[in-house]
């Protein structure tokens, strides 16, 4: 189970009581994470496919972490973005070898001209991001093609993620790429600074 809560059945009363505490705590947890409500098992496997399990960390970014952020990015984080689920994507290089972390995901909502972008960041160990995958969206495919969504792979948090710039976006549909390189830089710089990745 990707949420687990643990409390001592011999603390808490028998009956209702005790089913009452476990429905409680499970509505806070749920609902203090924006992308939680479901185990994403699918949309992790499409990011991360050589991953054999993968770790959910429910994060909290204190008022130094947000500020560190949004100096980089030079706007304000989106209040969903301050209790950011972050997925460790487990691997091993041979079946007897221990397991290690091989990457940090995060889903990150962006908004094109279409509406709501669900977005999922994949950064490496070295703070990079590896690769970025729309999921629901009302955009046009020119913005899902792999000749537009490559161009995120290898940038660092020092990188312009500016369409025009460092970003190319199909004719017409810049507003809509802004929207998806903005909130790719989102996603690397809060993992990196929940991890300190500089």
């Amino acid at each position: 189970m990707p949420i687990s809560i643990t409390y001592s059945a011999r603390k808490a009363k028998k009956g209702c009581l005790g089913a009452l505490t476990a429905f409680l705590l499970f509505s806070f947890v749920a609902s203090s994470h924006a992308h939680d409500l479901v185990w994403p098992g699918e949309k992790l496997k499409l990011m991360f496919s050589q991953a054999e399990s993968f770790e959910q960390k429910n994060l909290y970014v204190s008022d130094e972490q947000r500020s560190n952020i949004e100096k980089i990015l030079g706007s304000v984080l989106p209040d969903e973005d301050l209790k950011p689920s972050i997925y460790l994507a487990v691997v091993r290089s041979a079946p007897d070898s221990p397991p290690r972390k091989a990457a940090a995901m995060m889903f990150i909502d962006a908004h094109g001209e279409g509406g709501k972008i669900e977005m999922g960041v994949v950064v490496s160990g070295k703070g990079e991001i590896m690769n970025v995958h729309i999921f629901e969206n009302k955009e046009s495919e020119k913005l899902l093609q792999p000749q537009f969504l490559k161009q995120f792979e290898n940038k660092k948090s020092s990188d312009l993620f500016k369409v025009g710039a460092d970003i190319s976006a199909p004719a017409g549909r810049e507003k809509s790429a802004q929207e998806i390189a903005s909130g790719a830089r989102r996603g690397l710089l809060i993992i990196n600074e929940m991890f300190r990745k500089r």
